[in-house]
């Protein structure tokens, strides 16, 4: 399995950012670069919502188990 990048986040419940109310996943995407593009349209288009968050995660590679 190849490097898969997300971008997630959403709107959460207060300033502590410990309860996501609303939740978006965007991806996969192949490359860092392609999902840091993702992640800047939508920091931007909610720049104004302070409890808006997002991030760019990756699922780490799996390694082939030994039978």
């Amino acid at each position: 399995m190849r490097e898969e990048f997300w971008v997630v986040g959403g709107r959460f419940g207060d300033m502590s950012f410990a309860a996501l109310n609303a939740g978006e996943l965007h991806g996969p995407f192949g490359n860092y670069a392609d999902a840091l593009v993702c992640w800047r349209e939508r920091t931007n288009a909610t720049r104004s919502e302070a409890t808006v968050r997002f991030t760019v995660v990756t699922t780490a590679p799996r390694r082939a188990q030994a039978a």
